[in-house]
Formats: structure tokens, sequence, C-alpha cells
């Protein structure tokens, strides 16, 4: 079986760029969608820097920005393995939806993040977010041609939406009793 050269995806790949590049800019670049994108990227920040309190910020902003990172690496699986696709872009440097999975996303998680630390009301709040994101506002972005369904079905995102803070909780707040236990080894008198 014949199989293609590196330097021909290569060379595919880069056409492709171009391809993309171009699409953006004559299809996505200051349309209403692209100004709705950056809404939803800089609106949410605004709202979690006036709620979160200074000394809280950078213990919440951890959360997030590892919740962001997961969500990006899960949204570029799904758009490699063709379950679902985004028309509209805020910028070309990657495929996935930086405002959702950057700002929106994480901005939401880290207000529950601070706002239940009991993991009762932690879990509620994240199921709320789960049913919003879920069947409100990705049927929005899909009515919108924001995003676009491909072989994947809406209800296959609630569990992943519930199940993903949860266990970034678990793993931060491991981090969390490993720092502190390190900068007690580290105070303490020989």
């Amino acid at each position: 079986m014949s199989y293609p050269s590196f330097d021909e995806i290569l060379n595919l790949q880069y056409k492709l760029t171009d391809f993309r590049l171009q699409y953006w800019v004559e299809h996505d670049l200051f349309t209403w969608q692209w100004w709705l994108l950056a809404i939803m990227l800089i609106l949410p920040w605004f709202l979690w820097y006036k709620i979160i309190p200074k000394e809280r910020k950078a213990e919440v902003l951890s959360y997030g920005l590892l919740l962001g990172l997961l969500t990006s690496q899960m949204d570029e699986v799904g758009i490699t393995s063709g379950a679902w696709a985004y028309p509209y872009q805020l910028t070309q440097l990657n495929r996935g939806l930086n405002p959702y999975n950057f700002a929106l996303i994480p901005v939401f998680y880290m207000i529950v993040y601070y706002y239940y630390p009991k993991w009762k009301h932690f879990i509620i709040g994240n199921v709320v977010i789960a049913i919003l994101a879920t069947f409100v506002v990705e049927p929005i972005l899909i009515s919108m041609g924001i995003y676009k369904l491909l072989h994947w079905k809406l209800i296959y995102s609630f569990p992943i939406y519930i199940l993903l803070p949860i266990v970034f909780r678990i793993f931060h707040y491991y981090l969390i009793e490993q720092h502190k236990m390190e900068t007690k080894k580290s105070t303490k008198p020989t």
C-alpha cells in the first residue's frame, strides 16, 4: 500500500493553511459572528476580574487555566476527528473556539469554584453550568452558524461539562496541598 510522504503532507498542510486564512479574511473577519466571539472572549474576563477578590485570583486562575487548556485540547480532538467544526473563528491561530474554551467556560467554572467551596454546592453549580452550556449556549451557537455538529450530539457534552471541573478540582486541591506541605518543610528550622 502506498502512503503519502511527509513532504506531501506538509505541502497539503501549507495549502490548507492558506485556504483557511483566505476563508477567514473573506468569510469571518468583522462579521457580526466575529464581533460576538470577540465579546465572548473579553466580557467574561471583565466579569471575573470584578467578582474574584485579589487575594484569591492566583488560586482561582490556576484552576481555570488548567480547565481551559484541557477544554482546548478536547476541542482539537473533536475537530480533528470530525465530530464538530467552527465555521466562524475569532482568529486563525487554531481551529478551536477560543472565546468559549479560554473565556466563557473557564470563567463560569472559576466563579463556581470560588463561590462554592463545599462539594455539594460545587457539583450543583457545575450541573447548572452543564445544563446551560449543553442545552442553551451550544444550540444558540449552532443557530448562529458559529458551531456545526458533524458526528456529535449535544447530549454527549453534558457529562463532560460536569466531570471536567470535578476532576480538575480534585487535581487542583491535590496540587495546593502538595505546595502547602512543601512550604511547611522548607520553613521548618533545621
